[in-house]
């Protein structure tokens, strides 16, 4: 089973919109039930679409935590981890925030080059048990997408938000 991973880029001043847009309506009547989720209409509507990823989406899960742990770069952490965590919650899929400080900490150190496929393999091993090659292939391609998305930030009036599921 395979996730799919969606970048785009939105304005900041339309993640209290997203939010609202995330949340699934379920109206229920008597012998009726109405569904409203507008959350990918709104993205379509407000963001732009990013390189499409190729690989699984799943390969974020250990990717992040790897950047976090063995290179010191935090992507999981930022200032709108509350709407993140939030649409999250509400959409039964992983959202995660880049930002503009995330690319002025970050973007150099996110080269491919600074990540030997070994490397990626024996964190894999330890922290999911995974030792496929094919693994840190992808999570070396998930680099790249992240650093050439965090590449397409102007400002910090704008964020890349990463969908995942």
């Amino acid at each position: 089973m395979s996730a799919i991973a969606d970048f785009r880029i939105i304005k900041t001043d339309k993640l209290d919109a997203l939010k609202e847009a995330s949340e699934i309506i379920i109206k229920k009547s008597l012998f009726k039930r109405t569904v409203t989720d507008n959350y990918w209409s709104f993205i379509e509507e407000y963001s732009k679409k990013l390189k499409d990823f190729e690989w699984s989406g799943y390969i974020f899960g250990n990717l992040l935590i790897y950047l976090q742990e063995n290179k010191k770069i935090d992507l999981l952490t930022s200032e709108f981890d509350v709407i993140a965590d939030w649409i999250s919650e509400k959409r039964g899929a992983s959202l995660m925030i880049f930002t503009h400080n995330h690319k002025k900490a970050f973007l150099d150190k996110l080269d491919s080059e600074n990540f030997p496929m070994e490397e990626l393999i024996n964190f894999n091993k330890e922290f999911s048990e995974d030792d496929d090659p094919e693994l840190a292939k992808a999570q070396i391609a998930g680099i790249d997408a992240i650093k050439a998305s965090l590449e397409e930030l102007i400002d910090d009036k704008e964020i890349v938000i990463l969908n995942v599921g």
